[in-house]
């Protein structure tokens, strides 16, 4: 952080990664996109092992819209589920792989959208993979690789006057 932060507490972290097993897994859009309500996006999932022996984990990428907020209603707004994919990787020492990613699904207009990483968990309990959500519903963290809006940026209203630089003088009544 530096001294011309606006907030001086938020922290953000540039290249968001998750570690499993040594293997450092991090997104990005396909040749630098900006996505918009109506794109099916593309990403570059890129998993590097850290290790100087072989590694292998499996991990799930998971796309989530979200709703604004209606400041009038008492109910929450849960984010919606519209595309999840995993990725088996299986790397030799310090080996690198980069996985092009292309999710089958219209993102919806006025949303928030994430992009999770998280480890799939197995265990010899459970035979089947259980993914984890960024939120460790299921017990296993995750992290949050990209964040993105769909909202239009607001227009100009027709009624917005510019600023003159001289004060306003209203007349009192009495």
């Amino acid at each position: 952080m530096t001294g011309t932060d606006t907030n001086p507490t938020a922290t953000t972290i540039a290249n968001p990664k998750l570690v499993a097993n040594g293997i450092e897994v991090t997104l990005s859009a396909a040749d630098g996109r900006k996505f918009k309500a109506g794109d099916q996006p593309e990403f570059e999932l890129r998993a590097v092992n850290t290790l100087k022996e072989p590694s292998e984990a499996v991990i799930c990428a998971t796309l989530y819209a979200e709703r604004p907020q209606d400041m009038m209603s008492r109910i929450l707004i849960m984010p919606t589920d519209l595309w999840h994919q995993e990725f088996e990787f299986a790397l030799k020492a310090n080996e690198t792989k980069v996985v092009p990613v292309a999710a089958r699904t219209n993102l919806p207009a006025n949303s928030s959208i994430s992009v999770s990483l998280s480890q799939v968990n197995q265990t010899a309990a459970n035979s089947g993979n259980a993914p984890a959500t960024p939120l460790r519903l299921r017990g296993v963290a995750g992290v949050v690789a990209m964040r993105f809006s769909t909202v239009p940026p607001a227009a100009k209203s027709a009624s917005t006057v510019p600023a003159t630089g001289k004060p306003a003088v209203i007349a009192a009544s009495r």
